[in-house]
């Protein structure tokens, strides 16, 4: 009888428990300046290809870069973000231009719903904290 309990209990508190879906990011974007200041690499840049990682926990991205704010991002980049917005992925649309903060982890570079990233366009113009920036492939202006 106690090990029916057991399992039933068990049962109860898998049941009740919050799915890895069920949780949210709690983070906010921070400013501009705080968003440069942690990445490694801040540049502008357009959405060319979004796929899936091979377990499918991830976003892959591809962007081509237009502009470079921090590091030194080459003129074709690949990212990688969580999958959904719960687990503080950033959804970026392909097509679309976007300032975007990347870190670089595991050889990767890493971005999410928390490191600043924003739409944007173009030609700017861009928040004052960033300066004129240099296009990919350039050295790294001396700041």
């Amino acid at each position: 009888m106690r090990a029916v309990s057991a399992v039933t209990l068990l049962g109860a508190v898998v049941l009740l428990s919050p799915s890895p879906e069920a949780r949210s990011c709690t983070c906010t974007a921070p400013p501009v300046a705080q968003a440069l200041a942690q990445a490694e690499d801040a540049f502008v840049a357009s959405v060319t290809f979004s796929a899936l990682d091979s377990d499918k926990e991830k976003r892959l991205l591809t962007f081509t870069v237009k502009r470079v704010f921090k590091g030194s991002a080459p003129a074709q980049v690949q990212v990688v973000t969580p999958l959904t917005e719960s687990a503080c992925g950033y959804t970026f649309h392909p097509g679309g231009v976007y300032l975007v903060f990347t870190r670089n982890i595991r050889g990767k570079r890493l971005t999410h719903l928390c490191a600043g990233n924003v739409p944007t366009t173009l030609q700017g113009p861009w928040p004052r904290e960033l300066e004129s920036g240099w296009t990919p492939g350039a050295p790294e202006s001396k700041k």
